[in-house]
């Protein structure tokens, strides 16, 4: 008998640490969520966004939150680009910098796997040029001097930089200019 009352005892005491700590949890949850968010949303079932025929859209009437453009510069490679070496591009009289991307001189020579030499400098500007007249380029520039910009670009949603980086190099022949 006294055996039975001390498990009920214990069990009793195991129910109320376990309520204890999900009403702890709960009072936690309660205080450390976020208030409600007072800024309107676009839903797709109001009747304020979806039309059946064309409406003029005023932005200045419109409380949606408006997101800048991170790649305000656009382009896309025409007769007038000119690449410089594989990370310089001229366009319009503006020189513009690519941001991540080593440069290597126009006239770099490399060593590939197997010992042969290679103009990899001109290689790499070829890429670069590729990379340019595939597509349409979105940038975000940053003035260093007068006509000339250190940019970040994009095209169709992939990182120059990073599209620059996958191309495959040799390593850099420490004889050549």
């Amino acid at each position: 008998m006294r055996l039975i009352a001390e498990l009920l005892l214990l069990a009793g005491r195991v129910c109320c640490a376990f309520a204890a700590v999900i009403g702890a949890m709960a009072f936690a949850s309660y205080l450390v969520a976020s208030p409600v968010d007072a800024t309107p949303r676009m839903d797709a079932e109001s009747g304020a966004i979806w039309t059946s025929v064309p409406v003029h859209v005023d932005p200045g009437h419109q409380p949606y939150e408006r997101v800048p453009d991170r790649y305000p510069f656009k382009f896309s490679a025409g007769r007038s680009l000119t690449v410089i070496d594989n990370a310089t591009f001229s366009l319009d009289g503006n020189t513009f910098v690519l941001a991540g991307v080593p440069r290597i001189a126009p006239r770099a020579l490399c060593v590939d796997a197997n010992g042969r030499r290679l103009a990899c400098g001109q290689n790499a500007a070829g890429a670069l040029r590729t990379v340019l007249r595939r597509g349409f380029i979105a940038c975000s520039r940053k003035a260093l001097a007068p006509k000339l910009f250190m940019v970040s670009c994009l095209r169709d949603g992939q990182d120059l930089a990073g599209l620059l980086k996958e191309v495959p190099r040799p390593q850099l022949f420490a004889g050549a200019r």
